[in-house]
């Protein structure tokens, strides 16, 4: 069932619930009322002609009462009387109440003198009041007991209950109408923004996600929500579409040389010389696959956030000294280790740091050791931003350092600089480390303007 059909049929219940609701409280307090009037009535009635049997004695009870146009309302609606006993029995009554039953045949005691109370007498019922008439000249006290009939409350509650039954059926296709139109102006925009999503899951990412109910704030901000989503969505498939095409493009060069490498070895017969130059060739051209390939799925690995790995705490220094044994400075002095005295703990996964470091302690090595300007400085120190203590890891080189126009592309996927394309490598190494560091919380920036070239990175550090 659609949202402005549930909406129209809630309306609608809600609707006539409410009014059904207020006939009933219309009724009661109604009901009430009447009876209110008519026992402060009675109670009143009920005095005057306790003092007239008082006086009078049973004949005031037994006299023909005449009707009389002019009289008091209440006193021709007081049509019943009957005088009792201290024991409940009847001593007297109106004509209109011959053979009154005793007092417990109505249900009541004469305990209950002065209290209003309903009850049925020949098929009709009736509310009565009962006094109590003090005794006199040796003779027990007696009660008297006047009613009247309820017939005109009961009829007019019960017209306003059929007249609330119409209304009722009559407000029934309104409120249906009216809830219907207002579902239908409120789920205007939903419906709207819907329709535009179920476009774009069919692949149209240029779909505009405006709402057409401008006024409705929260159809507002589903709509913001959902052009800011499908905005991630389109960047995310553009860079894996961009990302795919790097990846074949680089995995095409090696293979295309291994390839025309094989081919060229099966021309013709060799010696054993050059089938081992070729296969050297060869196996070199496979390394290059392989690193490429494990770069790539450490991308996929890191971008999914698999987080496979338990955290612990480690001393910064030692994740330094495992990334140099694992770089390719590993058999060379190229990289110079500077620690402060203080140990600095961090907290993460040491396979991941470790790896972070070596791709940057890689880069430095080939971009600047290698290029005979000097070697790599590896500094480690802890500081404070104001807000909490960080561990603060620098790889630093003496190369050439960054062009400028490549400074804004280096934590791109793939991209490498003029002079990074006469070196092995696929342009993987810096993205990797940035998104290693922002997992554990921290973050890589390069923080040198030209040579020599430094990048930072920044880790929270444990309290030891």
């Amino acid at each position: 069932m659609k949202l402005r059909h549930r909406f129209a049929l809630t309306f609608a219940l809600a609707s006539l619930g409410t009014l059904v609701l207020a006939r009933v409280v219309t009724i009661v307090s109604f009901t009430r009322l009447q009876e209110y009037e008519l026992d402060q009535g009675l109670r009143a009635r009920a005095r005057e002609e306790s003092d007239e049997v008082a006086l009078l004695g049973r004949t005031a009870l037994e006299r023909e009462r005449v009707s009389d146009d002019d009289a008091d309302p209440l006193e021709q609606l007081v049509t019943y009387g009957a005088l009792y006993r201290a024991d409940g029995t009847v001593v007297a009554d109106t004509t209109s109440f011959a053979h009154a039953p005793a007092l417990h045949e109505l249900g009541v005691a004469a305990a209950t003198s002065g209290a209003c109370f309903d009850f049925r007498f020949r098929g009709k019922t009736l509310r009565g009041v009962i006094v109590e008439l003090p005794g006199r000249g040796g003779v027990e006290g007696q009660y008297l007991l006047l009613a009247a009939s309820r017939r005109e409350i009961d009829d007019d509650a019960r017209q306003l209950l059929a007249l609330g039954w119409w209304i009722v059926a009559a407000c029934l296709p309104f409120s249906l109408a009216l809830g219907w139109l207002l579902g239908r102006r409120m789920t205007e925009g939903v419906e709207t923004l819907a329709a535009a999503a179920g476009r774009v899951t069919a692949g149209d990412l240029d779909m505009d996600l405006s709402s057409s109910a401008p006024g409705d704030d929260e159809v507002a901000a589903l709509g913001r929500a959902l052009r800011e989503m499908v905005a991630w969505l389109k960047g995310l498939i553009e860079t894996e579409r961009r990302f795919a095409s790097h990846a074949a493009h680089e995995l095409r060069s090696p293979l295309a040389a291994l390839r025309g490498e094989l081919e060229l070895a099966l021309r013709r017969k060799r010696t054993g010389e050059e089938y081992e130059a070729i296969l050297r060739d060869a196996l070199e051209d496979t390394n290059r696959l392989v690193d490429l390939a494990e770069d790539l799925l450490v991308v996929a690995r890191v971008e999914s956030a698999a987080g496979d790995e338990r955290a612990e705490e480690i001393d910064a220094r030692s994740l330094v000294e495992d990334a140099v044994a694992a770089s390719v400075a590993r058999a060379s002095d190229d990289v110079v280790v500077d620690a402060a005295e203080e140990r600095v703990v961090v907290r993460g996964a040491r396979v991941a740091l470790v790896r972070m470091l070596r791709n940057l302690i890689d880069n430095a090595v080939v971009h600047g050791a290698a290029l005979d300007h000097g070697g790599v400085r590896v500094r480690v120190r802890r500081s404070d931003d104001g807000r909490a203590a960080l561990a603060r890891i620098e790889v630093e080189d003496d190369g050439p350092g960054v062009a400028v126009e490549d400074r804004g592309h280096l934590f791109e996927p793939f991209h490498r600089g003029a002079t990074a394309r006469q070196e092995p490598g696929a342009g993987l190494g810096l993205g990797i480390a940035r998104e290693i560091a922002r997992r554990h919380g921290g973050d890589l920036v390069m923080d040198s303007p030209g040579a020599p070239t430094r990048f930072v990175v920044t880790l929270r550090a444990e309290a030891i």
